[in-house]
């Protein structure tokens, strides 16, 4: 019995170690993919894949559509402290390191809803504060866009209408909830920003 009991303690601290390990491995990786994307979306900003003129954004915005994996830009809320990259597609390797640009949402631009989607235990968990009027900047390689939360809301994992099709430039955050629930959440928290300011600030102007 005695050897059973130590033989127990030993896998007891080893499956700890390797749990320790593990989650430290996780975490590297998701610091060091944060600051290449950070990096890689700085070096754009000074040489943008499109031009665009300091001013008014206009109509016609030509964006090269991202692949997957690829930063689609730098997504802030001040007043939370939240900052993180955001890669485009929303698969489990590119959510377990970053926010995840939804597919088949709008790009930022003058017009469309973009999707944001992360999880809500890493980089959307301050996500629980916020509220109305909270100020969220979006920078990419070709400008940075300004939005202001509008109303959150809790759907169901199917409710696919909060990131319908819009002509007007809005942002949608979507993560899981409740926050503190344990296992595969039943439920969505959405957050819902329309833009701001009518103005791009240019790469190639700075």
């Amino acid at each position: 019995m005695r050897k059973l009991l130590v033989f127990l303690g030993c896998a007891l601290i080893l499956g700890g170690a390797l749990a320790l390990g593990w989650y430290g491995y996780l975490r590297l990786d998701m610091i060091q993919v944060q600051r290449e994307a950070s990096q890689l979306l700085d070096g754009q900003k000074k040489h943008p894949s499109v031009s665009t003129p300091a001013g008014p954004i206009p109509h016609a915005l030509v964006i090269v559509p991202p692949r997957s994996g690829e930063p689609i830009g730098r997504l802030e809320i001040p007043r939370l402290h939240l900052s993180v990259m955001v890669l485009e597609g929303t698969a489990p390797k590119i959510l377990r390191v970053a926010a995840g640009h939804v597919k088949g949402t709008a790009l930022p631009g003058p017009s469309g809803n973009i999707g944001i989607a992360a999880h809500r235990d890493t980089f959307f968990r301050p996500l629980r504060e916020i509220r109305p009027q909270d100020s969220i900047v979006l920078t990419t390689s070709y400008g940075t866009f300004r939005y202001v939360v509008d109303a959150t809301e809790i759907v169901d994992p199917t409710d696919v209408r909060v990131l319908h099709r819009t002509t007007d430039p809005e942002l949608t955050l979507v993560t899981c909830y409740p926050f503190t629930h344990v296992g595969p959440a039943p439920k969505r928290f959405i957050v819902h920003a329309r833009r701001q300011v009518m103005r791009l600030t240019s790469a190639s102007s700075k």
